[in-house]
């Protein structure tokens, strides 16, 4: 399953709450406020050894280079959705 989430960890608890109902084999991708938490030293340790995915659109908006993770276009994502079905999306 991909796990979508879409607000920033430091106004809400779905990164939080994403990871902790992840399963191993989840796909985890960023996108919208979210990307920050790939520049955050403490979400990166996190989110190390997670098949991270970063939507490098909304990086761009923000004006941030991700470290983590692998960066992803629309169509990435929808090629994603398209292997792996529907995404949860956490967006509170």
């Amino acid at each position: 399953m991909i796990q979508m989430v879409l607000n920033s960890p430091f106004q809400s608890q779905d990164l939080e709450q994403a990871l902790r109902y992840r399963r191993e084999e989840d796909l985890l991708v960023l996108m919208q406020d979210a990307v920050v938490a790939t520049v955050a030293p403490s979400w990166r340790a996190r989110l190390a050894g997670i098949p991270l995915y970063v939507m490098v659109e909304d990086l761009q908006a923000r004006g941030l280079s991700s470290g983590i993770g692998m960066e992803l276009d629309m169509p990435g994502l929808i090629s994603l959705i398209a292997e792996h079905g529907s995404p949860q999306t956490w967006a509170s």
